[in-house]
C-alpha cells in the first residue's frame, strides 16, 4: 500500500495553552510511527508560514486563500497524486498498532472511531480515487462518504488533546508514551 500522510499540525493551541506539536515527542513521534508503518511520505500541515522552521523535512504553509483545515486539506489533497492518510500533531496516544490496524481495514479509505463511537475525521484515511464532495465546509463533510472503521479496543488512539484537563484524564495511558 502506498500513501502519503498529512501531519496536520497548524492550529494556534490556544485552548492547550502551549504548542501540541511539540508536546509528547510531537511532530518527530508521529513521522517515526507513519514511516514504520509503510508511509513513503510525510508533508507538514505547519499553518502560517512563519510555522514552516519549527519542522524538519517536507512542510507546507497554508496558502493565503485557505480559511479553515478543511480547505487546508482539500488545497493539499488536490496537489498529491496518492492516497491520504490524515494524523493531527494532537494524536498523543496514536502509535505503530492504531496506524497498522487502521490501515487495514481503510483500505478503500475511512474515518475511525474514537472510544465513545465518535467518528475522527483527522484521522482519515482518503484514497486518491476518492471523489471529494462538491461543497465542504467542514472535515466532517469532507469525509462524510467515507466509510466508518470499528477501531476495536484501540479508540482511545484516536482521541485528539484540546485543553491540559484532557491530559489529566487520560495520564496513564500518556505516561507509557515512547518518545
Amino acid at each position: 500500500m502506498s500513501f502519503t500522510v498529512l501531519l496536520l499540525a497548524g492550529g494556534q493551541s490556544q485552548r492547550m495553552g502551549q504548542d501540541k506539536s511539540q508536546m509528547y515527542g510531537g511532530i518527530p513521534r508521529l513521522k517515526d510511527v507513519v514511516l514504520r508503518c509503510g508511509a513513503h511520505r510525510v508533508i507538514v500541515l505547519c499553518g502560517a508560514g512563519e510555522r514552516a522552521d519549527f519542522f524538519e523535512g517536507e512542510t507546507w504553509a497554508d496558502p493565503s486563500h485557505c480559511n479553515g483545515i478543511h480547505q487546508v486539506v482539500e488545497w493539499a489533497l488536490n496537489r498529491i497524486d496518492d492516497d491520504v492518510l490524515l494524523v493531527p500533531c494532537d494524536a498523543f496516544l496514536f502509535d505503530e498498532k492504531a496506524c497498522t490496524a487502521l490501515l487495514e481495514q481503510a483500505q478503500f479509505g475511512g474515518v475511525p472511531v474514537d472510544a465513545n463511537g465518535r467518528r475522527q475525521p483527522l484521522f482519515s484515511y482518503i484514497p486518491h480515487s476518492f471523489g471529494l464532495p462538491l461543497k465542504i465546509d467542514s472535515m466532517r463533510s469532507m469525509t462524510e462518504f467515507l466509510p466508518t472503521i470499528d477501531t476495536k479496543g484501540i479508540g482511545q488512539c484516536f482521541t485528539n488533546f484540546n485543553r491540559s484537563e484532557e491530559l489529566e484524564e487520560h495520564q496513564d495511558e500518556l505516561s507509557r508514551i515512547l518518545w
